[in-house]
C-alpha cells in the first residue's frame, strides 16, 4: 500500500514538473504556425496512397508514397521482370 501512495506522490510532482517547465517559454501562435506549416510542406510532399492485394493474404495493404516513389517502384519491377524473362532459356 504505501508503494502506491509513493509511486502516485512521484507521478503527481513529475506532472507538475513538466507542466512549469513549459511555462518560460514565449512564442507567438502566427510565428509558430507559420514555421509548423513550412516544416510541413517541406518535410512532406503530398503522398498518393493505394490499397494493394498482398499475395498469398485475404487482408490488404494501404501505401502511401510520393509520386517520384510510385514512379521509381514501377520502373524497379518492369525492370526486375525484364530481367528475369530475358535470362531464362525458352526451351525448358
Amino acid at each position: 500500500m504505501k508503494l502506491k501512495i509513493v509511486f502516485c506522490v512521484w507521478m503527481g510532482l513529475g506532472m507538475l514538473a513538466g507542466c512549469s517547465s513549459g511555462a518560460g517559454e514565449k512564442t507567438t501562435g502566427a510565428a509558430q504556425n507559420g514555421s509548423a506549416t513550412a516544416n510541413l510542406a517541406a518535410a512532406e510532399e503530398e503522398k498518393i496512397c493505394k490499397v494493394r492485394a498482398i499475395t498469398g493474404s485475404r487482408f490488404k495493404q494501404k501505401t502511401c508514397m510520393t509520386q517520384e516513389e510510385w514512379d521509381r517502384m514501377a520502373y524497379e519491377t518492369k525492370k526486375m521482370l525484364d530481367d528475369d524473362t530475358r535470362s531464362k532459356p525458352t526451351n525448358y
